[in-house]
């Protein structure tokens, strides 16, 4: 697997706080499958060159310390910029690998800001394809999912994060990300690691959950196969998506069920 989705850079941003926690989050991760991680630390306002400077050294001191540990697992740069801050496309940590051809973007948490839609759309038609991070854990698409289904028709690509599939944060979000897959709206899962034990960097159990529901198919594309093709820079052929027209049907356990007779 490939994770699409970690914050694995000491001191940086809300993941680890010293380098041994960042290697033990990797040890982690490979422990669990993962053989290629992507480091997205969070921009909040301003990637500026200053910013950028201390991401490149962070990353490369991690390269270095995998390296000398023997850790075998491929590190990619780039960033999760937050839809508001601001940002030059062409700045090395903006896009995955620099290369200006996947750019991974995230929501405020609760709503969507009004002009997210024009930033977006703005880097779709610059030739940058945004990966919008965790959409299932956006309070705004959450009551109304749908508003995936125009962004994804506009060429936005989303990543679920696995603790959504594995209940981590609800069942409501967990309906949610299977309703994306299900509906052709869901093009990676990824970790969204910060911490050994608080936000772990695991794929493995959602990674089962999917080959449950629906299939080793649909798992290895989204696990392995488009992730892959994000990190060489290579273009991901997209489903047509369908919209989510009803809820998943809420499963009662027996206990439940006599309790609402």
């Amino acid at each position: 697997m490939i994770d699409l989705h970690t914050h694995i850079l000491p001191q940086v941003d809300d993941g680890p706080d010293d380098w041994e926690d960042a290697l033990a989050l990797l040890r982690q991760g490979i422990e669990d499958g993962i053989t290629g991680a992507v480091s997205t630390s969070h921009i909040l306002s301003d990637l500026n060159t200053d910013l950028e400077g201390r991401l490149i050294y962070r990353f490369e001191q991690l390269q270095k310390f995998v390296e000398r540990d023997g850790l075998n697992i491929s590190l990619w740069l780039a960033s999760e910029i937050h839809c508001l801050a601001r940002f030059d496309t062409h700045s090395r940590v903006a896009t995955v690998n620099g290369d200006r051809k996947f750019l991974m973007i995230e929501f405020p948490m609760n709503e969507i800001p009004d002009n997210a839609g024009h930033t977006l759309f703005q880097l779709v038609i610059d030739g940058i394809t945004p990966i919008l991070a965790h959409p299932e854990r956006n309070g705004t698409i959450q009551r109304n999912p749908d508003r995936i289904f125009s962004l994804v028709q506009r060429g936005v690509l989303m990543q679920i994060n696995a603790g959504s599939l594995t209940g981590r944060f609800g069942r409501h979000v967990r309906d949610i990300a299977l309703e994306m897959i299900e509906h052709r709206q869901a093009h990676f899962v990824a970790s969204d690691g910060h911490s050994v034990r608080n936000r772990p960097m695991k794929m493995g159990d959602a990674y089962r959950v999917v080959t449950r529901e629906f299939g080793p198919e649909q798992a290895d594309r989204l696990f392995r196969r488009n992730p892959e093709r994000v990190v060489r820079g290579e273009s991901i052929e997209i489903p047509e998506p369908e919209p989510i027209r009803k809820r998943r049907p809420v499963k009662f356990s027996f206990f439940q069920k006599r309790m609402r007779h």
